[in-house]
């Protein structure tokens, strides 16, 4: 869970220790350290057109490959989000772009910004479907027992994963360990089992049911961009780094948009996620 991949030729993300990395499940999306080094915007922005470029190509993969129908409106509208979405959370990795309000080496201001935009999208352009995107307390989910069984064993087994794996609790500072509890969890679902997610779901509606629960490509892409997002890297000089061993942002994602979509809303997603990147402080 290194976001250093590549840090030397290009976005240059801070390098953390194994123990940093892991014990927390340290959010490692390229938009989470302060980076370092003159091309670093040329690295970030060949970030975004790569990450924005893999959403559409998994889009375009249903109707192409799987003969499945598709609203090329919503598809369009989700790629343009998640494209612009990128830009906004970005913009706290280039000096001079947004003030360093915050002390600590995590991007706080571009994940405030990022959190930001999203809701003003939603509140914008969805104010009418906000119980569809998951901004409410109420559990009204096709299948909230269901959601919450699988929340409570997900959390369990991440407590000791983290126990049995990386043995000691991890250290940090205080700015460091509050935005590890509140800010990944806040902006990535809000994106990606949130706005994105709905539109992923009016592009390609679902078609099966788990356990109760209508789920479908939507859900599947969102899984698939969410671990990309972690571990792609792509510098300033097009050296592109893929770690496909990363799968933790995988199987997270996996859980985590079924949790939403039974409960019908985003509240055990935020507290799952701040507890997967927490849990090495704790325990």
């Amino acid at each position: 869970l290194d976001a250093d991949a590549g840090g030397s030729s290009g976005h240059g993300c801070g390098h953390r220790s194994g123990d940093e990395r892991n014990r927390g499940y340290v959010d490692c999306q390229l938009g989470t350290v302060r980076p370092a080094g003159a091309r670093v915007s040329f690295g970030i922005f060949n970030q975004i057109i790569a990450e924005t470029a893999v959403l559409a190509i998994l889009g375009l993969l249903v109707p192409t490959v799987l003969r499945g129908r598709i609203d090329w409106g919503w598809f369009a509208a989700a790629v343009a989000f998640f494209f612009v979405h990128k830009l906004v959370l970005f913009l706290g990795l280039i000096d001079g772009i947004l003030p360093n309000l915050i002390g600590g080496r995590y991007n706080w201001e571009g994940k405030i910004a990022g959190t930001i935009f999203s809701l003003v999208i939603a509140f914008v352009f969805l104010r009418n479907s906000r119980m569809e995107w998951g901004l409410t307390l109420r559990q009204t989910g096709p299948a909230v027992k269901w959601g919450w069984t699988i929340a409570a064993l997900v959390a369990v087994a991440n407590a000791a994963f983290v126990f049995w794996y990386w043995p000691g609790t991890s250290s940090a500072d205080l700015a460091d360990w509050t935005y590890q509890l509140t800010m990944p969890s806040l902006d990535e679902e809000l994106v990606y089992r949130g706005i994105l997610l709905l539109m992923l779901e009016r592009a390609f509606r679902p078609t099966l049911n788990l356990l109760g629960v209508p789920v479908g490509w939507g859900a599947l892409i969102t899984i698939l961009i969410f671990y990309v997002s972690h571990a792609l890297r792509v510098d300033a000089d097009w050296d592109v780094a893929f770690i496909a061993g990363d799968i933790l942002p995988f199987i997270y994602a996996s859980f985590w948009v079924y949790v939403r979509a039974a409960t019908g809303s985003l509240l055990a997603p935020v507290l799952l996620h701040s507890w997967a990147n927490t849990a090495g402080y704790i325990l």
